[in-house]
């Protein structure tokens, strides 16, 4: 890609700008929101108006485990690397297909303002001033401003460490998308005397019946987002099959519910003894409205009770403390804007940091967004006519069905994708959507290398058994490995680093029903026995030695004695249980609650004679699943 150097700013230069007399953010507006969500066969897939997590911090602490595996970095342009700003488009239409993009100044992202701010005063970036890159595009008088990342994301292995907040985020908010991935916000506001669309991710959202402090920012709900709710069609999760627009690889679905502006979070964790000052978020917070924070403080991964903040007056308070820099922001974006004009609408700006100056370059380069939708900015285009015109004024669900028929739909599948990967030397098969670390792994190696042909991946830690516990049953782990506790540790490790959830959501108590149900028992209306379910009570007894030795307990003297009535079952069923699975419960449940005397002679009675068990255990077959 060929570039010519326009021009080139200095922080001293920017002492020459015209500054305006007031840089402040003012007429704040929710125009749309999504979500990225997984999609069975690979397919870039968001979810309109899809609603950030809530949250929903645990009743106790807990130590959370690190950081692993894939964390995005910047999404949009990780999942559709063609067109990473294409999805702020069609949220916005979806929400509002009558909105005139040409009052537009400049559509961005928040990171690109706070690179620019940072460049400003290097005192707002926490890690210091480093090299960064925003590309630009001019169409008639917008200029779209879009992110350009080395990296789009990064793996974080088992033995590094990158800090608690993805673990936080996960143990502490609940999410509302099945399948998502992350929450982005669509505002739009006036800073100066340039209109703004910006869109920002967030953490999650507080229940509007939580109250927290008193708060005098600005009432988002208004005459825009009503019109949204009409003009809406919200349907059940996972009951849109999704539309994919003429000329684009990305799928739209309609799912989830508006969440307003007020009501979402930024969560920032911490190490206890490094204090966060308000001084090092305020610049994010102020970029996207954002009016509510979570400052969360942990010791070796166990976390203080967090509590949520109404920052809106500090974040105001700080406008006002640093007008002299948000001036030369303001400036320093009309001169970039005027530049990239002089370019011919094509240019890249880049920070120096040798010489410690922006760069602005003329470049030649594709269009960054699908040809269907600079139809926008035709003088021609009348935005009311596309709704108003084609539906006779119709608004709602027809309104929305009749925006789908002008547009070449394609349903997406809900196929399971199965790919082949190699693990430490050895090829699997594996059912990726079962193991959802290894599923977001995929679709990086098919986005970073597609003229790959193979998968490869480093060796994870008994892999092969989990893979078999996961496709074949739990019930495989136990003839898997030896009487160890030390390797179900670390197979329960394994289970968390590819993201399997081995209760699947299930309370002791649904576990300890489910053990019992190879228990036979006589059911007098029907007159005959209840037909037992070996396979499902054996993979419990996996599902148990994960709770005794990984669970975490609310009532820990009431649980404790739930979970011994568990282990006095499985031990006392020969029939049911064999040596090994009964052992391993037994030796777990002992090493973490301790025994008491009565306990270990009850437990003891039954194990007398079962050693037997021990050479069949690991030998015989159990009928086919």
């Amino acid at each position: 890609m060929a570039s010519i150097i326009v021009s080139e700013i200095s922080r001293l230069n920017l002492q020459e700008l015209e500054t305006p007399a007031l840089a402040s953010i003012t007429d704040v507006k929710l125009l749309s929101s999504y979500n990225w969500i997984e999609a069975p066969n690979g397919t870039p897939t968001i979810a309109v108006p899809g609603s950030p997590a809530l949250w929903s911090p645990p009743g106790i602490s807990r130590r959370l485990r690190k950081d692993s595996g894939l964390i995005y970095i910047a999404q949009n342009a990780a999942r559709h690397p063609e067109s990473p700003l294409e999805p702020l488009f069609r949220a916005l239409y979806v929400a509002n297909p009558s909105f005139d993009i040409r009052s537009t100044d400049v559509v961005t992202d928040r990171n690109n303002i706070r690179k620019l701010l940072s460049f400003i005063d290097p005192s707002s970036s926490r890690n210091g001033l480093e090299a960064f890159t925003i590309n630009i595009e001019v169409t008639k008088n917008t200029a779209i401003f879009c992110r350009d990342e080395t990296k789009t994301l990064e793996y974080i292995g088992p033995h590094e460490f990158r800090g608690f907040g993805h673990e936080f985020e996960k143990a502490y908010t609940v999410t509302q998308i099945n399948g998502s991935t992350g929450h982005h916000r669509i505002i739009s506001y006036c800073f100066n005397d340039l209109n703004f669309i910006v869109r920002h991710e967030t953490d999650g959202y507080v229940n509007p019946d939580t109250k927290t402090s008193s708060s005098k920012a600005e009432n988002y709900m208004g005459d825009s987002l009503s019109s949204m709710l009409g003009a809406l069609s919200l349907s059940p999760a996972n009951s849109s099959p999704g539309i994919i627009p003429t000329g684009s690889k990305l799928t739209i679905k309609e799912e989830g519910q508006l969440v307003s502006l007020e009501s979402t979070l930024e969560i920032k964790t911490r190490v206890l003894h490094k204090s966060l000052g308000i001084q090092e978020v305020a610049p994010q917070l102020w970029v996207s409205q954002t009016s509510k924070l979570v400052r969360a403080y942990h010791q070796n991964g166990i976390f203080q009770s967090p509590v949520v903040e109404d920052v809106a007056a500090v974040i105001k308070s700080w406008e006002e403390r640093k007008q002299n820099d948000l001036k030369k922001l303001a400036a320093l974006i009309r001169k970039i804007i005027n530049l990239a004009k002089e370019c011919g609408g094509s240019a890249v700006l880049k920070y120096n940091v040798e010489g410690d100056k922006l760069v602005i370059r003329k470049v030649e380069r594709k269009e960054m967004l699908p040809k269907d939708l600079y139809s926008k900015w035709d003088d021609a285009y009348n935005p009311e006519a596309e709704t108003n015109a084609p539906n006779n004024g119709i608004q709602g669900p027809k309104a929305v069905q009749t925006r789908r028929e002008r547009m070449s739909v394609m349903r997406t599948t809900g196929e399971d994708l199965k790919a082949t990967i190699r693990i430490g030397g050895v090829d699997y098969s594996v059912h990726v959507s079962k193991m959802p670390y290894l599923a977001s792994f995929v679709r990086l190696q098919r986005v970073t290398h597609p003229e790959a042909t193979e998968f490869i991946h480093e060796p994870i830690n008994l892999f092969d058994v989990a893979l078999k516990g996961v496709e074949l049953g739990y019930r495989q782990c136990f003839r898997s490995l030896p009487t160890d506790l030390s390797q179900y540790r670390t197979l329960f490790e394994t289970y968390k680093f590819l993201e399997v959830d081995v209760l699947s959501g299930l309370s002791i108590d649904e576990v300890i029903a489910n053990l019992k149900v190879d228990k036979t028992d006589y059911d007098a209306e029907e007159r005959r026995p209840t037909p037992s379910n070996k396979r499902l009570a054996r993979d419990t007894a996996f599902q148990l030695l994960y709770l005794i030795l990984q669970g975490q307990f609310k009532d820990e003297t009431k649980d404790r004695m739930k979970l011994f009535n568990a282990v006095m079952f499985v031990v006392s069923h020969p029939g049911s249980f064999k040596y090994r699975a009964k052992r391993l419960i037994r030796v777990a449940y002992e090493e973490r609650f301790g025994l008491v005397a009565k306990q270990r002679a009850r437990l003891d009675q039954w194990e007398k004679g079962t050693a037997a068990d021990y050479a069949t255990d690991a030998t015989t077959e159990e009928e086919a699943d």
